[in-house]
Order: C-alpha cells, then sequence, then structure tokens
C-alpha cells in the first residue's frame, strides 16, 4: 500500500479513535459522578442524556452535510475543537444545564460527525476496494473500546472525572489538531469537494440526492436494521451496571469484558470488509445483525459466570464491527458518492435519534422495576424481524425513483 493510501487511511483512523470520547461506553464510566454530584436518578440522567443527544441530532444533518461543500482540512479540524470545547464545558459544569450543553457538544462531536467524517472519506475516496478502506479505518472504533474504558477508570480515580474531561479536551487540540492535518497533507487526494470529479454510482448511473433515498421504498425496509444495532448497544452499554449486578458479575469482569467485544469487533469488521469487496453490501448486510440476536439470549437466566460475560460482549462485537463497516459502503453502492454526505448525516441523525430513545426507555423501565429478561427479549424479537425485513427489502427491484 502507498504512502498516501496509508495517510488516508490514518486520518480515518484518527477521527474514528476520537469519536470513542462521545460515545455512550466511555461516557457511561463518568454516570456514577454525574448521578452524585449532580443528584440524578437514573431515569433523571437518561432524560438529560436524551436531550443532549436528541439536540445533537438535530444539528446533525446541517453540519455532516457540509462535508459535501467544505474542505475537508477545514471540516476535520471545526469537528475536533467542537470536541475540544465540550470536554471543557463538562470538566467545568456546575449545574445540570451545562452538564446537557457539554453532553450535546461531545455528542455531535463524537457520535456524530468524527465518525461521519471518517467514514464518509473512506467511501468517497475508495472503489473496489471500499470495503477495506472503511475497515481499516474503522479500527480506531475497536481501539478506542479496548484501551479507554481502563484509562478512563484510572484517570477518574486518580485525577477525578472533572480533571479527566479537561485532559480528554487538551489531547484533542494537542495532539489530534496537528495529526490530521499532516496525514491529509501527506496523502495526496483532493479534498475540495467543489473541485473533486465525482465517480459515479457503482452501476454507473448518477447518484441519488438525499430527497430521492427519502423516497426509495427499500430505504424504508433497510432503516430498522441499520438502526437496532445502535439502539439496542447504546441502552445496554449505558446501564451496564445495572446488567452487571443483575447477572451477579463485577465491575472489573465486565470491564474485561470489553476487551472481547473490541475483538470480536476488529476481526468482523475486517473479515466484512472483504467480504463487500467480494460480494456486496446489499448481500452481507441482512447478516449483520444475526450475532447481537444470538448474544442477546445469554443474558437470560441466573448465570454468573464469566465466559457467559465475554461471549455475551464477543456477540455485540460482532454485529457492531460487521454493521460500521458495511453501512457506509450500503449506502455508497445503493445511492453513490456525490451526495454521500448529505446520506449519511440522514442516516446519522436517525441513529442518533434512536440512541437518544434507547437511555430514556432502558432507564424508564428501569427505575420502574422491569424485569431485564423481559427487556432482553425485546431485544431478540426485533433484531430477527430488522433482519428480515432488511433481506426482503434488498431483494425487492430497485426504488421507483432514480437519483437525478
Amino acid at each position: 500500500m502507498t504512502r498516501p493510501a496509508l495517510s488516508l487511511l490514518g486520518f480515518g483512523f484518527a477521527l474514528t479513535f476520537l469519536s470513542s470520547f462521545g460515545q455512550t461506553f466511555l461516557v457511561s464510566l463518568f454516570v456514577p459522578s454525574f448521578l452524585e454530584d449532580f443528584a440524578l436518578t437514573q431515569g433523571g440522567f437518561g432524560a438529560l442524556y436524551a436531550g443532549a443527544t436528541l439536540a445533537s441530532a438535530v444539528f446533525l444533518p446541517w453540519a455532516g452535510a457540509m462535508i459535501d461543500r467544505v474542505r475537508l482540512t477545514r471540516f476535520s479540524v471545526g469537528v475536533v475543537m467542537l470536541m475540544a470545547t465540550s470536554a471543557g464545558t463538562l470538566a467545568v459544569a456546575w449545574n445540570p444545564w451545562v452538564l446537557l450543553l457539554g453532553l450535546f457538544g461531545v455528542r455531535l462531536a463524537g457520535q456524530g460527525l468524527s465518525s461521519h467524517t471518517a467514514l464518509t472519506a473512506m467511501a468517497r475516496y475508495h472503489g473496489a476496494t471500499r470495503g477495506r478502506a472503511l475497515a481499516l479505518s474503522g479500527l480506531g472504533f475497536s481501539a478506542g473500546e479496548a484501551l479507554l474504558p481502563l484509562a478512563a477508570s484510572v484517570a477518574i480515580g486518580t485525577l477525578g472525572w472533572r480533571a479527566s474531561w479537561g485532559v480528554i479536551g487538551g489531547l484533542a487540540l494537542v495532539a489530534f489538531v496537528p495529526s490530521l492535518l499532516l496525514l491529509l497533507r501527506r496523502s495526496g487526494v483532493e479534498v475540495d469537494p467543489a473541485r473533486m470529479a465525482i465517480p459515479r454510482k457503482d452501476d454507473g448511473s448518477r447518484s441519488w440526492s438525499r430527497r430521492d433515498v427519502l423516497r426509495d421504498p427499500r430505504f424504508l425496509g433497510i432503516l430498522p436494521a441499520a438502526l437496532l444495532t445502535p439502539f439496542w448497544i447504546t441502552g445496554l452499554f449505558l446501564y451496564q451496571t445495572s446488567i452487571a449486578e443483575a447477572k451477579g458479575w463485577s465491575l472489573p469482569l465486565l470491564a474485561s469484558a470489553f476487551l472481547a467485544y473490541a475483538a470480536t469487533r476488529v476481526a468482523a469488521s475486517l473479515a466484512a470488509g472483504g467480504l463487500v469487496d467480494r460480494f456486496s453490501a446489499r448481500q452481507i448486510f441482512p447478516l449483520t445483525l444475526l450475532p447481537m440476536a444470538a448474544a442477546l439470549p445469554l443474558l437470560l437466566g441466573s448465570t454468573a459466570s464469566a465466559p457467559v460475560a465475554y461471549l455475551y460482549m464477543a456477540g455485540l462485537g460482532v454485529s457492531v464491527g460487521m454493521g460500521a463497516t458495511v453501512k457506509p459502503a450500503l449506502w455508497a453502492e445503493l445511492y453513490g458518492v456525490e451526495h454521500l454526505g448529505a446520506i449519511k448525516s440522514l442516516m446519522g441523525t436517525l441513529m442518533v435519534v434512536s440512541t437518544a430513545a434507547s437511555p430514556l426507555l432502558l432507564g424508564i423501565l428501569l427505575d420502574r422495576g422491569t424485569p431485564l429478561d423481559a427487556v432482553v427479549w425485546a431485544g431478540i424479537l426485533t433484531t430477527i424481524a430488522g433482519a428480515m425485513g432488511a433481506g426482503l427489502a434488498l431483494r425487492s427491484p430497485r426504488g421507483a425513483t432514480e437519483g437525478s
């Protein structure tokens, strides 16, 4: 692989790693401190977190579509600056409203724009090797999930939760801004959308606009499957301490199980990249939900054994790893890359809405004493139904509305 290609992949890796600071698995480690310092209940924090996440969803279509019009250097630096500012806001938050503002920023910059920027760039600037590029750059997600929970736990224990957010903001400015600029300079890729030669869809036809996508019947069939994984992962990870208590798992055991999650996510992401390039994202996408459907039943019953915890997290990791690679490739295959930023920001908004609804819903259910088994059964049934719906939608004829 050439040096410019490696630099572009490094740019994607850095941004997917940066997204970890706004992802639920990391924010959840600060939840006990939030509850104590701001006198919040689990349901109250769930509502606050849902509000921050929904607010970020409102801004994501506008902010995410700018990547189709603004130079990638300027866009990516803006994302990092937003992350740094928001982490600093959390570090000095003195009441729940300021906490809400900080959470809004890290969710928009992390879960929303960092991953959006990385994956849009990989899908746009690669054709036949799109799947592998998405998989390799997506290793940043797994690196963050493997390294940051332990690092954050140590930082919270030694520095306190406020200073930990201050460190995150400082790292964003000192490490990520210069690294991203250097990697883009070395990539040699034309990064100004206004002067970029946009390829047509994989079948040679014109790309679809965001409005065309919303009128495509296939999109409505795919949508539930695309949103179910982030919905359940967000809820399960945010309230992982409650799940650990119900299952009799110690917190160190659950933290160590994240290694299984990260390892299987890496393996599944890389494998999915090769499968996408060999077959197509259309054929692979419905299969991405099945590992999660197989892992959720492990939460049923009362066993507290360590292997169950590892298998459960491993199954979730496979679904997340496959989805992270396959979904961006699917949108490029179906709808082209000219408006890929706008289409991905639409999907990002819908995903954010789903991840906002999840903590609110699960927080209310847990506060009311709903059995964990009932929640798990809902996850199993919806996941299977989503996979079946996506399979049927992707076998249907092309949508009635062709992009123009």
